[in-house]
C-alpha cells in the first residue's frame, strides 16, 4: 500500500495529488471565511503557514536530490557495465580459438539480456532477465574454469577472468540500483505536509477575506508537478524519465565477431 503510488500510472498519480493538494487549500480558505473573529490570529497563521510552506520546500529539495542521485547511480553502473563486457570480449580474443567463439556468442547473449533487463516494466520479465543473466554467467564460468584448467599459467586467461568477475559484480551493483528507491512513506509524508501547508496558506487567505484561486490553482499544479517528478525519477523502467542504455547498446554493435 506505501509503495503502491511507484506502481500507479503518472497521469493518475498528478491528478491525484493535484486534486488532494487544492482541496486542502480551498478547504482552509473556507475554514478561514468563517466568522470566528479577526486580528492577531492572521499574524500567527501567517506565521504558520510560511513555516509549513519552508518545510515542504526542503522536503521537496530532499526528496528530489535523492532520487536525482539514484538515477544518476543507475545511468553510471550501466556504463560500467558496457565497459567491463566490452573489456571482456576484448580479453576474449586472447583465448583459445576453442573457446573464443563460444564465450564471444555468450557475451553477446549477456548483453542483449542486460540491454532489456525490466524493460519494459513487469516484475516477472525481470526475474526472467536475472534468471537469464546468471545462466549466462554460469556458462561463461564453465569456459573460464576450463581454459584456466588447460593453461593455468596463462596472462591473457587471468585478464579474462578478472575481468569476467568485473561483470558479474557490476550484475548485483544494477540490480541494487534497480530495486531500491526512496521509501513510498517519504513520498506520503511529502503529500501530506504539501496538504497541510496548502491549507494553512488558504486559511491565511480566508482570514484576510481575499481568495485567488488562480494561484491557489498554480502553484498546487507546480507542488503536483514537482512530486511526480520525484516519482518518475525513481521508476527506471517506466514512465517519462528512464536511465538510458545507449552504452550497452554501442557495447553489442562493438563487440568482435
Amino acid at each position: 500500500m506505501i509503495d503502491g503510488l511507484y506502481e500507479s500510472h503518472l497521469a493518475v498519480l498528478y491528478v491525484a495529488a493535484f486534486i488532494l493538494v487544492a482541496v486542502a487549500a480551498e478547504f482552509g480558505s473556507w475554514i478561514g471565511r468563517r466568522p470566528v473573529g479577526v486580528g492577531r490570529a492572521g499574524v500567527d497563521v501567517g506565521t504558520i503557514a510560511g513555516a509549513a510552506l519552508g518545510l515542504l520546500a526542503l522536503l521537496l529539495a530532499f526528496s528530489f536530490s535523492l532520487a536525482l542521485s539514484r538515477y544518476e547511480a543507475r545511468r553510471s553502473v550501466v556504463l560500467e557495465e558496457a565497459n567491463a563486457i566490452g573489456s571482456t570480449a576484448n580479453f576474449a580474443l586472447m583465448l583459445p580459438e576453442a573457446a573464443r567463439g563460444h564465450v564471444l556468442g555468450l557475451l553477446r547473449d549477456y548483453v542483449a539480456v542486460r540491454i532489456g533487463l525490466g524493460v519494459p516494466f513487469d516484475p516477472a520479465k525481470l526475474e526472467r532477465d536475472v534468471a537469464r543473466s546468471v545462466e549466462l554467467q554460469e556458462r561463461l564460468w564453465q569456459q573460464a574454469v576450463a581454459a584456466t584448467a588447460a593453461n593455468p599459467q596463462s596472462l591473457p586467461i587471468y585478464r579474462f577472468v578478472g575481468s569476467l568477475n568485473e561483470v558479474n559484480n557490476i550484475h548485483e551493483r544494477r540490480l541494487t540500483a534497480l530495486r531500491y528507491r526512496v521509501p513510498g512513506g517519504v513520498m506520503w509524508l511529502l503529500l501530506g505536509v504539501a496538504m497541510v501547508a496548502m491549507g494553512f496558506t488558504g486559511y491565511q487567505s480566508g482570514l484576510a477575506g481575499v481568495r485567488r484561486p488562480g494561484a491557489t490553482l498554480i502553484m498546487s499544479a507546480m507542488v503536483a508537478v514537482v512530486m511526480l517528478f520525484v516519482v518518475d525519477l525513481d521508476r527506471p523502467a517506466r514512465g517519462l524519465i528512464q536511465v538510458p542504455v545507449q552504452a550497452l547498446v554501442d557495447a553489442q554493435q562493438s563487440m568482435p565477431r
